[in-house]
């Protein structure tokens, strides 16, 4: 009896680890909702048959009580679907999207390519375009700019 009952309380303290850890694993892919001020558009891609991705760079308030973060922000969607909308990229207090972090683009911060002001139909030309946004402080040409991608549903 006893070896059972040790058997069960292993099995369970089995059962709620690999829940509790699957949970976790859920919530981390599905992202978190933070505030996003857009502050320059850096590319845009457009696909006909694969994905369209813009890049930005933004502000990320992830929390009320949060210092706003500099991030590249990547936005990748199907080519049926729509870009964020002109509203939403060119508020003034931000808007709220669901936001999930990647390591793996992350940049120095001069060699993100800034094209035009978030919003600027002008971001869709072929032509290498310069834009200057408006930061106090301008980070350091060195400095990591980290990178989030936004989580469409």
């Amino acid at each position: 009896m006893t070896f059972n009952s040790f058997s069960r309380t292993i099995y369970i303290a089995v059962i709620f680890t690999v829940l509790a850890t699957t949970v976790r694993a859920w919530a981390h892919k599905s992202g978190q909702q933070a505030l996003v001020r857009f502050l320059a558009t850096s590319t845009i891609i457009r696909s006909s048959s694969g994905p369209n991705e813009d890049t930005y760079l933004a502000e990320l308030t992830l929390t009320p009580k949060s210092d706003p973060l500099l991030v590249r922000l990547i936005d990748l969607y199907p080519s049926a679907a729509s870009a964020l909308p002109k509203a939403v990229l060119i508020s003034a207090k931000g808007s709220v999207l669901r936001v999930l972090r990647d390591t793996e683009c992350d940049r120095p911060y001069d060699k993100i390519i800034l094209r035009t002001a978030p919003g600027d139909p002008m971001a869709i030309l072929q032509e290498t375009l310069s834009y200057l946004p408006p930061l106090d402080p301008v980070p350091a040409p060195d400095a990591i700019v980290p990178c989030y991608r936004v989580v469409r549903r």
